[in-house]
């Protein structure tokens, strides 16, 4: 069979990628998705309101096709995205992510060899490991250093990165929470996504203690942390100072402390600025 028949007989994935403020990376990302083997593959990017020309630099790539759209926060936008996909798979990645040329085929093999309703992968590596800060940023998260996810992680996730569009839209897609939404998807079709083996990628830390209170607060905002018994408890200043010179003690790396610091600075300011106009939004 031709290539060109193959590719005909394959479903059609759109990739969705919502941004906000994006500009440092969304080159590099769309560059690794526009060299992506598996055809065919449509790019839709969801502009969040970006405040720093990430849109400008969408517009320069014409096989991606760009929604501009106040900030309303990522589960918003990716709804968005998909509502305007055409592919019968959808994919959801990040602006600050980077992939091999393998990474869509391996990622939505899966769900074509074996039937599974969705995918994720295990294997996310830290694109810019040499900063000290992302390194920081792993490590005070109870991670490797190198990676999102240790080896003991389980096959089965509800955090979906590929879906089968009919079933995204059964459910309304992401519930438009902030933080935590990515898990909503998963947790409202009652099924988790399976692993998806050698869907590597790389992703984007932050690197300055800014973007680590920044990304922070964003966690503060959301819901996810609000799953946790007596959460606020754990930010009292004087838990906080304790996590953090323990932190330090424990990896004999002093400026983890500092980095806990921030991080659960930013929290808490997430947690207090709750509601605000724009809180939900990253």
């Amino acid at each position: 069979m031709s290539e060109r028949l193959r590719e005909a007989a394959r479903p059609a994935v759109t990739v969705v990628i919502a941004v906000y403020d994006e500009r440092r990376h969304i080159a590099e990302c769309l560059e690794t998705l526009g060299a992506q083997r598996y055809r065919p593959l449509e790019i839709v990017v969801v502009d969040d309101g970006s405040r720093d020309g990430t849109a400008g630099i969408v517009a320069g790539f014409p096989d991606v096709t760009l929604i501009r759209r106040a900030h309303l926060g990522a589960g918003s936008a990716r709804n968005a995205g998909a509502a305007a996909a055409t592919g019968e798979i959808l994919v959801f990645v990040d602006g600050d992510m980077t992939f091999p040329p393998e990474f869509v085929d391996r990622l939505v093999a899966p769900m074509l060899d074996d039937g599974a309703p969705g995918t994720f992968t295990k294997e996310i590596l830290v694109a810019n490991g040499d900063r000290p800060w992302a390194r920081a940023h792993m490590l005070g998260r109870g991670l490797p250093a190198d990676r999102h996810m240790p080896g003991t992680f389980p096959d089965r996730w509800e955090n979906y990165r590929a879906v089968w569009r009919r079933h995204f839209e059964r459910v309304h897609g992401f519930d438009e929470i902030g933080h935590g939404e990515d898990v909503t998807l998963g947790r409202k079709l009652g099924v988790d996504a399976h692993v998806a083996p050698g869907a590597v990628c790389g992703h984007y830390e932050p690197d300055t203690l800014l973007d680590i209170f920044r990304s922070a607060r964003w966690y503060g905002r959301g819901e996810r942390i609000r799953e946790r018994p007596f959460a606020w408890r754990a930010y009292h200043p004087l838990r906080m100072a304790r996590r953090a010179a323990g932190l330090a003690r424990r990896h004999r790396r002093p400026e983890l402390a500092v980095y806990r610091l921030v991080f659960d600075a930013g929290v808490l300011a997430g947690w207090l600025t709750r509601g605000r106009p724009g809180a939900a939004a990253k």
